[in-house]
């Protein structure tokens, strides 16, 4: 609408301008004269509502892209193998998440929405001066030209300036969520200032790119200024000259002078929003590079659901090496039936975690397969993969959430009895019972609420309730007490009958019942057998054992 003011404008000052010639009252005129006016008023009450219509639904649907982006992403995020959040850090991930979300709507209102306006203001304008003024065309097209051709060349050259900026305040924004999250290990040792001077040249270089980044936008909006201001010289100064030899009305001197101010002030606003744009076009940039990189890990095309019938496990000739080149697997045979329970044995970095993070696809393999009940897990979808076990870690993971949710997420369709069950099979009723609140207490972030061993209780409460056909134990006792530790093993007994079970375990008492226990030693077997028998052999495991002292290690 307001495109059209001008030339409403300039038709009006026309109209008032033939019955200053007539010299006295024209009824034609004064009628032309109030028909204008009118549609000037229709501008001045319609536009604005239009353009506030605009921005209801402009938000509208900027709020709901931007949401359906965050779910987008975050979906995206959790489909990354581990060694992608091995080189992350959480809180700057979960930035870059909401980060992106946020700059890519605001990159597409300006595209789609304030770039279009300048677009349309042109056409209409050239429509308006071809009709009134032709002589003027060629001008407003050559501005036309000149001004993308400006526009597009710096807005390249900011792009390099306006991704470092955003890379400098993720690195800062990094470490600070790093060092918020150890709180406790900063206070322990008294280094608030040690953080401080860490922080400082993130700090600086934060300020430096934002600054470099300012410099060139600030050149960038006064040369598109200069533009805009030479144009409407060069218009308005023409148009005066054309008025004077009567080559062109007054009202038409009105309306090239009022759609220059028009082009003019919507190039300098143009220039003020680019400050805004190049931020959360940098912001998109460095957040997309991170977050969307190709997943490690994919299902294969096709990929079956996994139909666990006993939960038989079979590692055949597996090879696998970490990124650095560090060997783990040679060539891993290892075959466990089904509802057997098997224990792991090994000094550190024989591979017994890492095992267990090849059993659920965490890492790709090298050579060889693995098979749950004959079929191979790289074939079958990933989801399905995972539930088929339920995992005990060393050290386990609870949300900043109630302590019912951190249970329940074994099993979100478990009615509440079922999650009470569960605790009370893991000794964990009691203590939850007991604090302020109950179930529904907030357990902190990482559990910082619990010790270590109720955090540890909370997560075998988990598993039994999850209730998945094979048991994976990675030192799932050792932040326990001897006597929590014994009420422990009594329940982890009941939830071992009738599945397949892998235990890793430094305290030997804690799988000496086991079926079988295997000892690795640099990603081989060296020997395996019962307790017993292994005992009788004289070997590693019974060098391990006599090591012993109180049951340790």
């Amino acid at each position: 609408m307001d495109n059209l003011q001008p030339y409403a404008l300039g038709a009006l000052v026309n109209a008032l301008s033939n019955i200053s010639v007539a010299g006295a009252l024209d009824p034609g005129s004064e009628q032309q004269a109030l028909i204008w006016f009118g549609v000037l008023c229709a501008i001045w009450v319609v536009g604005p509502v239009l353009s506030r219509l605009h921005t209801l639904a402009s938000t509208t649907t900027m709020l709901a892209l931007r949401a359906h982006i965050q779910d987008e992403l975050f979906m995206y995020v959790h489909g990354h193998a581990p060694r992608f959040f091995l080189d992350q850090l959480s809180g700057a991930l979960s930035s870059k998440v909401r980060n992106a979300a946020g700059a890519a709507t605001a990159v597409i209102d300006y595209l789609f929405s304030t770039l279009p306006r300048l677009v349309v203001l042109f056409v209409v304008s050239a429509v308006l001066v071809s009709q009134q003024a032709p002589q003027f065309l060629a001008l407003f097209g050559a501005f036309a030209v000149v001004f993308t051709l400006v526009a597009a060349s710096l807005a390249q050259s900011c792009r390099k300036y306006a991704k470092a900026s955003s890379v400098a305040s993720t690195a800062y924004t990094g470490r600070l969520v790093d060092s918020l999250n150890n709180w406790d290990l900063v206070r322990a040792f008294g280094r608030r200032a040690l953080e401080r001077t860490t922080l400082d040249p993130l700090n600086k270089r934060e300020y430096a790119t934002g600054v470099e980044l300012r410099l060139v936008l600030f050149r960038m909006r006064l040369v598109l200024h200069a533009v805009g201001v030479l144009f409407l010289i060069v218009v308005v100064w023409w148009a005066f000259q054309e008025a004077v030899q009567g080559r062109v009305s007054v009202g038409t001197f009105t309306m090239l002078m009022s759609l220059s101010l028009l082009i003019s002030a919507h190039v300098n606003a143009l220039g003020d929003n680019l400050l805004t744009f190049f931020e959360h076009l940098g912001l998109l940039t460095e957040s997309l590079e991170t977050v969307t990189k190709p997943h490690e890990i994919v299902d294969p095309p096709g990929a079956q659901t996994l139909q666990v019938t006993g939960g038989a496990v079979d590692v055949r000739d597996v090879s696998f090496h970490y990124p650095d080149g560090t060997q783990v697997f040679p060539g891993l045979n290892l075959a466990i039936a089904a509802g057997e329970k098997i224990g792991l044995v090994g000094p550190s970095g024989a591979g017994k975690s890492s095992l267990l993070r090849l059993l659920r696809r965490q890492f790709p393999i090298q050579g060889g397969g693995i098979f749950i009940d004959g079929q191979d897990i790289a074939s079958v979808t990933w989801d399905t993969l995972h539930d088929a076990f339920a995992e005990v870690p060393q050290t386990p993971s609870v949300f900043h959430r109630s302590v019912r949710d951190n249970i329940m997420y074994g099993r979100p369709t478990a009615t509440a009895d079922e999650m009470i069950a569960a605790a009370k099979l893991a000794h964990c009723h009691d203590f939850i019972a007991a604090r302020p609140g109950g179930y529904d207490a907030v357990v902190g972030e990482k559990g910082m609420k619990l010790s270590g061993g109720e955090r540890q209780r909370v997560a075998i409460a988990r598993a039994f309730l999850k209730n998945a056909p094979i048991l994976l134990l990675d030192e799932a006792t050792s932040s326990l007490d001897s006597e929590a530790e014994h009420l422990i093993q009594e329940g982890l007994l009941r939830l071992m009958q009738g599945r397949t079970v892998i235990a890793i375990a430094h305290r030997l008492s804690t799988i000496m019942h086991l079926d079988r226990i295997v000892v690795l030693e640099e990603g081989r077997i060296v020997e395996q057998g019962t307790h017993a028998k292994l005992l009788e052999l004289g070997g590693t495991y019974a060098r391990l054992w006599n090591r012993q002292a109180g049951g340790f290690l």
